[in-house]
Parts: C-alpha cells; sequence; structure tokens
C-alpha cells in the first residue's frame, strides 16, 4: 500500500469516529460544555503571534480535554506555557502557566439540548512553566452559558491563586452568531486584575468555521493593554474531536 493511500484511510477512519467539535479556540476563557463521555478533544493553536512595543513573540499552544465521565472533563490547558522570540521572554514566562484541572456541568440547559442557562465549575492546579521561579497555584472558575436561536452568551469569573501567591480575578463574556451557521463570528470582552499588577483589559474578534463534524478551524485578533502596554495578538488554529469508544 502507497504512503499517500494509507495516509487517505487513516484520516477517512479519523473523520468516521470523530464525535462533533465545540471549538473553544480562540477565545481566553471557556463555555459551560465539557467533552461528551469518552470522547477526547483538542485545541491546537499553532499559530500564535504577539506585537509588543518591542517586537514580536511566538506564542504555540494546545489544550487536550477528555470526557472522563458524563458531564465531567479532564483539562490540560497549555495555551499559555510556551513563548519564543521577543522583546523580554524571560520576563513574561514567569507569568505563564500550564493548568491541569477538572471541569463539571452542574446543570444542563441549552448547551446540552435542554432549557435555560448551562452551568459548569472548573477546579485545578496551576503549575510553574519551565524554566521559571515560583511553586503551584489554583484556579476556581464558575461558567454561565445561555443559547438563543441567533445568539449565544457565556459569562465566566475566576479566582486564582498564582504561583507567586498573589490573587487574581479574571471575568470575561464571550458572545458568538448563530451556532447553526458554518462560519460563524464570534468576539471575547475580557478583564484580569492582580494583586500588585496593573489591570488587564482585553478585546477578541474573529470567527469559527465548522468544517466538519470534527474540525473547527478558527481564526482571531485580540488587542489588550497588559502591564501597562498595548499588546496586539493573531491566533490560529484548529479544534479536533474524536470518540475513544469502540
Amino acid at each position: 500500500m502507497s504512503a499517500r493511500r494509507a495516509g487517505a484511510l487513516l484520516v477517512g477512519a479519523l473523520v468516521l469516529v470523530a464525535a462533533p467539535a465545540r471549538a473553544y479556540r480562540p477565545f481566553d476563557e471557556t463555555d459551560a460544555d465539557v467533552s461528551a463521555f469518552r470522547e477526547i478533544e483538542l485545541e491546537l493553536g499553532p499559530v500564535g503571534l504577539i506585537h509588543q512595543p518591542g517586537g514580536w513573540t511566538y506564542a504555540p499552544g494546545f489544550i487536550f480535554n477528555y470526557g472522563f465521565w458524563p458531564r465531567f472533563e479532564l483539562v490540560v490547558d497549555a495555551h499559555d506555557a510556551f513563548l519564543f522570540g521577543g522583546p523580554d521572554v524571560a520576563a513574561r514566562r514567569r507569568l505563564l502557566e500550564t493548568g491541569v484541572l477538572l471541569k463539571s456541568v452542574l446543570r444542563p440547559g441549552s448547551l446540552q439540548g435542554a432549557s435555560g442557562p448551562s452551568v459548569a465549575a472548573e477546579l485545578g492546579a496551576l503549575l510553574p512553566s519551565v524554566p521559571a521561579a515560583g511553586g503551584a497555584g489554583g484556579s476556581l472558575a464558575l461558567i454561565v452559558s445561555q443559547r438563543w436561536e441567533n445568539l449565544t452568551l457565556h459569562l465566566n469569573g475566576e479566582g486564582d491563586l498564582t504561583r507567586e501567591g498573589d490573587r487574581a480575578f479574571i471575568a470575561s463574556v464571550i458572545v458568538e452568531g448563530p451556532d447553526r451557521w458554518p462560519l460563524r463570528p464570534v468576539a471575547e470582552l475580557l478583564t484580569a486584575h492582580q494583586t500588585n499588577e496593573p489591570a488587564t483589559y482585553s478585546a477578541l474578534g474573529g470567527a469559527i468555521w465548522r468544517a466538519t463534524e470534527a474540525l473547527s478551524p478558527d481564526v482571531a485578533l485580540r488587542v489588550a493593554r497588559e502591564a501597562g502596554e498595548p499588546v496586539a495578538e493573531i491566533r490560529t488554529g484548529v479544534t479536533w474531536a474524536f470518540s475513544t469508544r469502540r
């Protein structure tokens, strides 16, 4: 069998076992839903370009989600864990974290095919980046989502204990266009406040394309003010979901 034919068969097999993808790329926060039981969802961000007054930084990332039990999901979040190049990577790296989190749907609602708001909670540990000083931290978030015919809203409130022992609070609202559209516009407004640090304010706009029931590419532009400096960021990636059931 030729390599080309084998590759085509492999891709076909993956599509056949894939489950619907609900991309929560390209946002910083999330929705009140979890992966289906025995489903893996990979959120891959190979393109993440950050522009600051001193230059450009390349910041790829990924998130691994696994539905290990109905309404429960294991999350390994490394979308803020890697940096390459840029004006002061060592200083920025000290602020980066990888999270290992447990997410659960507390109230099934419109995201799960029921009525009313969906409510979820996410709890976990924030791990040090490598190399970096500091220990581990913790995170607790509450998420409320509501889907209507032409609009979906996700409200996030998150409290963190950072690796340096400081307290931080993050709030965001995510807005999506009609879920029935294959290509839907999306936006996110976010604010973050940490002890002894300037507040962060950011706005993101972009689109998610449901290319197939398994694959959802995305693209977004984010502008922000972080540590008192303007930041512009280009993000593009894909969410791929597939079942581990046989």
